[in-house]
């Protein structure tokens, strides 16, 4: 198995959080829903890297409210290690403009993520930084 290091930014607003579908020819779980995330670029800060990546995906400026624990998701199906640490974030407007990696983006309840077929690991996101 191979590790990688990503962030991932769970964007509220309004008291909803932003979900993102990514496109059917995304090389990492095409077609399932998940929080704003990418690779941590190299000597680039974990900080830097959420606050990149929710911009070039949603077009979003947001706020770090929260950084939670390092965890690890190891992900069977496809022989790769996860290292993530998540953000909780704020952004000021819900108008989303989405990027080439996304086709789809929806503003939720937590208690509605269920509903989606989502990346492995989003439960222990919100769980990490005390959400639910």
């Amino acid at each position: 198995m191979k590790t990688y290091f990503v962030i991932t930014g769970i964007i509220r607003n309004k008291g909803k959080v932003l979900i993102l579908k990514r496109s059917a020819d995304a090389y990492n779980y095409p077609g399932r829903w998940s929080f704003c995330s990418g690779y941590v670029r190299e000597f680039e800060a974990a900080e830097d890297s959420v606050l990149r990546e929710i911009k070039e995906e949603t077009g979003l400026k947001v706020k770090i409210l929260k950084r939670g624990k390092l965890f690890e998701k190891h992900d069977k199906s496809n022989g790769r290690i996860w290292v993530i640490i998540p953000f909780l974030c704020e952004a000021q407007s819900s108008k989303v403009k989405l990027d080439h990696e996304n086709v789809d983006c929806r503003w939720i309840i937590y208690d509605d993520l269920d509903k989606y077929p989502t990346v492995p690991g989003l439960r222990k996101d919100l769980k990490v930084l005390g959400l639910k």
